[in-house]
C-alpha cells in the first residue's frame, strides 16, 4: 500500500514523501497515530500542488532578498547615539542598525545583522546574511549627539 508520510518516521521515511508500506503497518500504525494518509489520487495531487506553491513562494522570497541584498550592500547607516569623550552611554548593536536601515527606507531584521555591539563613537562594518544566501555589507558611522 502506497503512503504519504505526514511527519518523519525513523526507519521508514520523512514528511512528505510517498512509501510503499504493509497494509496492516499503514491501519495499525500510520493511520492512527496520523502519521501518514494513503496516497490516492486526488491526495498526490494536492501535494504536487502544495510542493509547487512552497517552490514559487521560496522562489519569491528569494528575488526579494536578492533586491535588498543588492540595495543595502555598500550603504552607509550614521547612528547618532549620545556620547561623552567618545564612549557611548550605551551600546549599538544590530538592533540599531535596524532601525537605521529602516530610516534609509530598508526593513532588515537585526537577526540577519552580523555585527558586535560597539561602545565607542567611530565607523565600523557589519555584514547581512540572507537566509537565501546573498550578503551584503554596511558601513556604520557613529557619531555623537
Amino acid at each position: 500500500m502506497k503512503v504519504i508520510l505526514l511527519e518523519d518516521v525513523k526507519g521508514l521515511g520523512v514528511k512528505g514523501e510517498v512509501v510503499d508500506v504493509s497494509e496492516g503497518h499503514a491501519r495499525n500504525f500510520l493511520f492512527p497515530q496520523h502519521m501518514g494518509v494513503e496516497a490516492s489520487e486526488e491526495k498526490l495531487r494536492e501535494k504536487e500542488a502544495k510542493e509547487k506553491s512552497v517552490a514559487k513562494k521560496s522562489k519569491k522570497a528569494d528575488e526579494a532578498e536578492k533586491k535588498l541584498a543588492k540595495a543595502v550592500d555598500g550603504a552607509e547607516v550614521i547612528l547618532k547615539e549620545k556620547a561623552d569623550g567618545g564612549k557611548l552611554y550605551g551600546s549599538v548593536g544590530p538592533k540599531e542598525i535596524s532601525k537605521g536601515l529602516k530610516g534609509l527606507g530598508h526593513k532588515v531584521k537585526p537577526e540577519l545583522i552580523s555585527f558586535e555591539a560597539q561602545k565607542e563613537v567611530g565607523t565600523y562594518e557589519a555584514s547581512v546574511n540572507f537566509a537565501s544566501g546573498f550578503d551584503a555589507t554596511l558601513t556604520i558611522i557613529i557619531e555623537a549627539k
